[in-house]
Parts: C-alpha cells; structure tokens; sequence
C-alpha cells in the first residue's frame, strides 16, 4: 500500500511516499521538501504533494483512493494551551502534562484562585485552549469555583475545557455554559490516579474541528477529506509505539528540534534510588515537554535571552562576540530559512543548538536534593530520573543535519541546577540521529501501520 506523509513545520513543509509491505516492512519512495507559507499552509502543503507524487496536481490521485494520505501540523509554533490547576504539583501538574500529550505547549499556567492580573493576561494573549482543572473528585470546590465564576465574567474568548472535580461539573456549565465549553472527566479523579485521557481527547478534537480554521488548513481538509493532527501528538504516539514493539527500545530519549520550538519525549519507568524519596504525582511512562522559546529560528532571540548565562560563559569576556550573537539570532528571526555561510556563523548554530538541547533537556528531567527529616538525610526527588536512559534520539531539521554536533557535551551541561539541586539526566548514552528526517512523516503512517513505523524508525536512524 502507498502511504503519503506530510509533516507541516514552523520553517519547512516536508513529505514523504512510503510504500508499506508485508512483515512490516516500510520502504521510502520518494521525499521532498519546501518552505511552509505561513500566511496560507495549504500552498506549501500541495507543493510539497505535488512534489512527492512527480505530477501537476495530486487530488485526483487523493480522489481514487490509491493512496492512503496523514498529515500533521506544527506550524506558527503549535497549539497554544493555558491551563489553570488546584496545588501546582499535582492538578496543575496534571494539567500540563496532559496537555503535553495532546500535542499543545503550555503558553500560561495559574494555581489557586485567578485574579484580575490573571484574568488581563489571558484576554490579552488568549489561548487557543483554556485547561481548566483543579481539586480531586469529592475535594475541594471553593477555588475551581471562584476560577469558574470570574471566567464567566472575563472576555476570554477561547474554548475552554473543564476537567476538574466532578462535583462542580454542574456550577461550572451553569456559569460558563454561554462560552465554548466541554466538560469532560478530571485529570485527576484522586491522587493515585491521573486520567488525563478524556482532556487529552477533547484537546486534540477541538484542534481538528475549530482551530485548522483561518490557517490554510481548512483548505487542506475540504480538498484532501483528510484531517490533520498536532504534529507533537503523533510523535509521542510514535514514542509509544517504539517503546512496545521495538526489542531494546523501552526506555529512551528523544528531542526535537525545530525552529520555534524544543520539545524532549521520555520513555522511561519511574524509578528511585536507594533512600530516595519521591515528592509529587507519579509521572507517565511516556513523557513530553515543549519549550516555546527555545528554537533555532523563529523563537531564536528568546532562545538567547533565556540563556544568556550560559552565553556569557561561553564568550567569557568577549563583548563583542556576544553582541554579534545577538545580532545573528535577530537575523534569524527575520530570516527563518537561512542556514549559515561562515565558521563564525556555524559556531553561533551550535551554540544556539547547544542552549536549546540543555535548558530543554534539564526542564523536562527530574530534580533531587538531600533534605534532612527526623529519620536523618534522605534525597528528595521531584519529576522523573533519566539517569538509566542509554539511548537518545536527535530529530528535526538542525539535529538531523548536524553530524559534529556534541550533544554528549550540551544535554547535561550542569550537574546542579540554579538551585543546587542534582539535574537527573544521563550522561552516557549512544547518539542516535535521523539524518533524513523522517521520524515526523513515519509518526503520521503510524496511525496506519503502528508495529511497521515503530521498527522501520529505528532502522532509519544513524549513530
């Protein structure tokens, strides 16, 4: 069978042919790619097929039915969720986790009771999803409904999703029911049983059902009959699928790197050391965090104000070479497509590359840190510890290109954080990269073909 796979990203628009065969075996026909058009996706998208297929126009082949096409999106930076929580390491928590899965980054988060600061922040840069979320089922009411009933009253303008406790399921259709509002199970019906999947569903129909609208996608779908998914969900649905069906493969790392975002997936079981004690919610055994300024072009001066630290360390006494970083990321911003011409510039990359894998890296990793209780010293650990991972995976169009990027250097460029608090991220593993940037396009035939595009991922990376 002839599979079609588009992978529309904040810089490039990139295709694939796969032709699936029997014993789950997936050969790449044909790839191409072209700048995505921000301004109308559907037109660097049917580039892009047209591309692929060697013809003029490739709806009348979509029209047959001969070729099977999935597609995803990560252009303008993703699916912009704010999520408001109870206690910030647990429902907020829960929150943003399940927003993770669902393919969205997290752009504003709120604990306990909202305020007008709050309420002023959201309408000025609204979301394209509100998360609303807070108290266990039968706990507490008071804050989720004080949050309910200033929402009612905002000029927000998004849909909102409720997933908090369910006795309030009631107050809160009463109150916000005039809004765009779904209501569906909490993410954390009691402490010992997240259940982010109802949230994680409602995201990703609210994604293909309202937002495509206004971007080109629209387009896409009328002509096609085809609906998109957030790029990030399928890739963590690819994580998955590797993780069970790949020998050698249940635990690992993978990062992706694209011009506006940074996003890292785990795969890994949550584990402590010996007097370790664990503080907050168990984590999932698949893990995504998307870091909305850290990416190597469009989010490149972001990418430099977070970390100028690390910057001034690298350039230590240089004012000149850090100014003249600073002025190559704004050139990058303004010229998204650009790649570097001279040695000076390609160094700038890597470092730029350098800051986004380990600030990326570190945010999405666990933490420890020796307390010391009535019992005498033990370590506290916060958040998951990638210390076994001996596998890490490097995607997206900087890292599958850079073959003398150091990332054993840069993914734990400290032992302790700001904090003084131990970062747990290995620091020995086999690099693996996808040279061919295929890991997205195969993440879409995944939802075809999961056992098939699981295996052939791994196939098609090199160390």
């Amino acid at each position: 069978m002839i599979n079609v796979s588009i992978d529309i990203g904040s810089t490039w628009t990139k295709g694939a042919v796969f032709e699936v065969g029997d014993n789950d075996h997936i050969e790449v026909k044909n790839c191409a790619l072209s700048p995505t058009t921000p301004h109308h996706l559907a037109e660097g998208f049917f580039t892009v097929l047209n591309k692929i297929l060697n013809v003029d126009d490739a709806r009348p082949l979509l029209a047959s039915g001969k070729i099977k096409l999935d597609y995803s999106s990560s252009a303008k930076g993703g699916l912009a969720v704010a999520a408001i929580g109870l206690v910030p390491s647990i429902t907020l928590e829960s929150a943003k986790v399940t927003a993770h899965s669902a393919g969205a980054k997290v752009s504003q988060h709120f604990a306990y009771n909202l305020n007008k600061a709050d309420l002023r922040a959201l309408e000025a840069t609204p979301p394209d999803i509100l998360l609303f979320t807070g108290g266990t089922d039968g706990g507490d009411c008071s804050h989720g409904l004080a949050n309910a009933k200033l929402l009612a009253k905002s000029n927000l303008d998004c849909a909102i999703i409720y997933a908090g406790n369910r006795d309030l399921q009631d107050e809160v259709q009463d109150l916000l029911g005039d809004k765009d509002l779904t209501i569906v199970d909490n993410v954390l019906p009691s402490l010992d049983n997240p259940s982010p999947l109802g949230a994680r569903s409602a995201i990703c129909d609210i994604f293909l059902h309202k937002i495509v609208k206004g971007k080109g996608l629209d387009v896409i779908v009328e002509q096609t009959g085809e609906e998109p998914l957030p790029t990030p969900y399928s890739v963590f649905e690819l994580v998955e699928q590797i993780r069970r069906h790949v020998v050698g493969w249940e635990t690992f790392m993978l990062i992706d790197m694209g011009g506006a975002t940074t996003d890292i997936y785990s795969a890994n079981q949550n584990s402590l050391a010996p007097d370790t004690v664990m503080h907050g919610l168990p984590e999932p055994i698949v893990k995504r965090t998307v870091e909305g300024d850290l990416g190597m072009r469009v989010s490149a001066i972001t990418a430099g104000e977070t970390g100028a630290p690390l910057i001034a360390h690298y350039f230590s006494h240089q004012e000149s070479k850090i100014a003249a970083f600073h002025h190559y990321l704004k050139h990058l911003v303004a010229h998204p497509g650009y790649l570097p011409r001279t040695d000076e510039e390609r160094v700038f990359d890597q470092l730029l590359a350098g800051i986004c894998v380990g600030y990326a890296a570190e945010r999405h990793a666990g933490k420890k840190v020796q307390v010391c209780t009535c019992a005498g010293n033990v370590d506290l650990q916060v958040g998951r510890d990638l210390n076994p991972i001996r596998k890490v995976i490097g995607t997206g169009g900087w890292l599958s290109r850079a073959d003398d990027f150091d990332i054993h250097h840069w993914l734990k460029y400290r032992d302790l954080d700001d904090d003084g608090k131990q970062v747990l991220l290995p620091s020995q593993f086999e690099y693996y990269r996808d040279t061919q940037g295929l890991l997205p396009l195969l993440a879409n035939v995944a939802r075809r073909f999961p056992k098939a595009a699981a295996q052939t991922s791994v196939q098609i990376l090199n160390k």
